[in-house]
């Protein structure tokens, strides 16, 4: 109401309006007007303040008719003047370190921050005379019960403070804040260990007991420790097979054991700490990862072919036998594109190997690079984690996630996607009979079985090539839709930003080493020196030279492919050495007039490694000397030497490829089939 302001006793204008002391235009004109005083003009938080003695003295009786003398009443407003923020007490509160290692709670700092600035402002009082005087109201003695009074008529939704309300109690705290500063408004035994009614030892006790196999209700908990201090239960530590000691729980200075309440154990059990605890042992590991063990921030890379993430799934429609059709995919994380897929019967390492054929496949037939990083988990893969998918062995980097957390593999979520987002949108049944939304629930129905006396789900069941075919299409059209990030990529489709953002730093592939592990293999053999039989289609050495990497007298091979509609090149090894790449032969056409570019140029092509191959033979037959053996010239006579002279053979030099002539090879090569 009224308050001491600038050594003038001042009425807030709100005040005037609220109490219908004066109306808002009346008060507005007398401003204007300059008939009244304005002390303070009003801002946020801070009403206006109105001289009392410059309002006219209708309104001064209006107020003293209603209110009576309200500047008798204002000694409390004039002590509120000395009231003001202390921003030190703010910081010490806020950062105060409890013994337990806690900080003090938020009602606690704003408690102890009120009752220190409000003693602040009675040591102001005390050591302002003038102050002291307003104080006093002209008395020279009874501070202490007049600042108890004041005190007391202090509005606490404004103030919350604690302080005493006795004067003598006032002025000891007062004694001992200006002793002790900050902290002596601190509570003694606020959060002292000794008024814990649990220990250490009874916490470890609750939680124990509550961590048990058969996940005890917290109810049970209080019940089993109860009968355990009563003598009706023992309790077993299992893992040094000793019984827990009641003395332990024995409170001496009480004359009794420690008891508990249900309430005392439940908040023990579900301490944000403990629980960590509780839930570690009581939860799956499934549960634990995915829903409270904290987890990485991450964000997808920028480059396509940067990381490649992979993962199995069941396709969610069944085949008429019930079982699903295993699916194994190679996603790129960058643009969310699908590059492999392959399907089985079995979720085995032949799913996994033909998944990263159909993958490099895909990108074989774009001549791009290798990927850099291979995300994947132990299942399945883990077998090749001494070769395939050893850091370093064929792709740069290699990320092992741990099982069953789906939230660190990328293809878990991209998996989802395509699942939620094209699978159900073009085909019907996608979803599950028990899921909460209805939109993903399916028409199963529950029946009682009589044959294994349990209930089962009938569901429509489906072919196996139909639902790969479906699963293909799906993948066609995930592949060329929006790409989840518009906000990065406005109107671009996962392919166009795979296309668009292909990493600069691919390295070129390695492709016997890889394909030795994801092709295929057959045992052949190398024929006339020149070319090995796969699948009924011949593949050519690259040179003669190549001859010599056989071990003697062993011309037999290991190729290896990637299987496909038409292998183009094998790549040969012989005791796991890699021996060379044999590219398919393409034979042409025996009839001049019948051929074509194509025949002319697998003429040239076989011609040349013939070619070599008589150069290498030639040369290996110069390079021979020409001995005649002669025995020991003391045991026989002596025989004179016979000079025979050779005659030359004239030949068309095919030895020298520089001056190779083509259609002397034509004729040559025909001569000889």
């Amino acid at each position: 109401m009224v308050e001491y302001y600038n050594n003038t006793y001042a009425v807030p204008a709100q005040w005037l309006v609220k109490e219908d002391i004066l109306t808002k235009s009346n008060y507005d004109n007398l401003v204007i007007r300059k008939k009244i005083n304005v002390v303070r003009r009003g801002c946020m938080n801070t009403p206006a303040l109105v001289a009392y003695d410059s309002l006219p003295k209708r309104f001064r009786d209006a107020i003293e008719l209603k209110f009576g003398d309200v500047t008798k009443q204002s000694a409390h407003n004039e002590f509120e003047d000395h009231i003001i923020q202390d921003t030190a007490a703010i910081e010490f509160y806020s950062t105060f370190q409890l013994a337990n290692g806690n900080q003090l709670p938020s009602e606690k700092i704003t408690e102890y921050y009120n009752n220190a600035i409000i003693l602040n402002a009675i040591h102001e009082v005390q050591n302002n005379r003038v102050a002291l005087r307003k104080a006093l109201q002209g008395k020279t003695t009874g501070l202490w019960k007049i600042m108890s009074k004041t005190i007391n008529s202090l509005d606490r939704s404004k103030y919350p403070h604690t302080l005493p309300s006795n004067e003598s109690r006032l002025h000891t705290r007062y004694n001992l804040y200006d002793e002790s500063g900050y902290k002596g408004l601190i509570h003694k035994n606020f959060c002292n260990d000794n008024s814990r009614k649990v220990d250490a030892a009874l916490e470890n006790l609750i939680l124990s007991i509550y961590c048990m196999t058969n996940k005890p209700y917290s109810s049970w908990v209080q019940e089993d420790y109860l009968r355990f201090i009563a003598g009706d239960l023992e309790i077993v530590n299992m893992d040094g097979g000793l019984l827990f000691n009641r003395q332990d729980f024995y409170d001496e200075k009480k004359g009794n054991y420690i008891s508990i309440s249900e309430a005392t154990c439940w908040n023990y059990v579900n301490n944000p700490k403990n629980r960590v605890i509780v839930d570690r042992l009581r939860s799956t590991g499934h549960v634990f990862l995915s829903k409270i063990r904290p987890h990485h921030h991450r964000h997808a890379p920028i480059y396509s072919l940067s990381k490649i993430s992979l993962d199995d799934r069941d396709l969610p429609r069944k085949l008429a036998d019930g079982n699903r059709v295993k699916a194994y995919y190679a996603y790129d994380v960058a643009s969310g594109v699908l590059l492999g897929a392959s399907y089985s019967l079995k979720k085995d390492i032949p799913l996994f190997i033909d998944c990263l054929r159909d993958m490099f496949r895909f990108i074989d037939a774009r001549e791009w690079g290798m990927p850099l990083e291979m995300e994947v988990e132990h299942h399945l893969v883990g077998n090749f984690k001494d070769d395939l998918f050893k850091a370093g062995f064929v792709f740069p980097f290699v990320r092992w996630c741990a099982p069953s957390n789906s939230q660190e593999k990328h293809a878990e979520q991209l998996n989802r996607q395509k699942k939620y987002g094209y699978e159900k949108r073009y085909q019907d049944g996608i979803g599950r009979w028990y899921l909460k939304d209805e939109a993903n629930v399916t028409g199963g129905e529950r029946v009682y079985d009589d044959e294994s006396s349990k209930y089962i789900v009938k569901e429509r069941t489906y072919d196996y090539d139909a639902l790969v075919a479906d699963d293909l299409k799906s993948i066609e059209r995930y592949n060329n839709g929006k790409h989840r990030d518009q906000k990065l990529y406005p109107g671009k489709t996962r392919m166009q930003v795979m296309l668009e953002n292909l990493n600069p730093n691919l390295a070129k592939i390695n492709r016997p080493h890889l394909i030795r592990y994801i092709g295929d293999n057959r045992q052949t053999t190398i024929q006339r020196n020149m070319y090995c039989q796969i699948q009924y289609a011949d593949y050519m050495l690259p040179d003669p030279e190549i001859l010599a990497k056989l071990a003697p007298n062993n011309y037999t091979v290991m190729a290896y492919f990637l299987p496909g509609d038409e292998i183009k090149s094998v790549y040969l090894y012989q005791n796991d050495d890699y021996i060379c790449e044999a590219k398919r032969i393409t034979k042409y056409n025996t009839s001049t007039a019948e051929r074509t570019v194509v025949d002319e140029a697998a003429i040239v092509e076989q011609a040349k490694y013939i070619a070599k191959f008589d150069s290498m033979a030639k040369k290996g037959k110069n390079e021979l000397a020409k001995i005649v053996l002669i025995e020991n010239a003391s045991q026989y006579d002596a025989v004179e030497a016979e000079i025979i002279t050779a005659t030359p053979i004239e030949e068309k030099d095919t030895e020298n490829f520089d001056n190779y002539d083509e259609k002397y090879q034509k004729e040559w090569a025909l001569n000889s089939l």
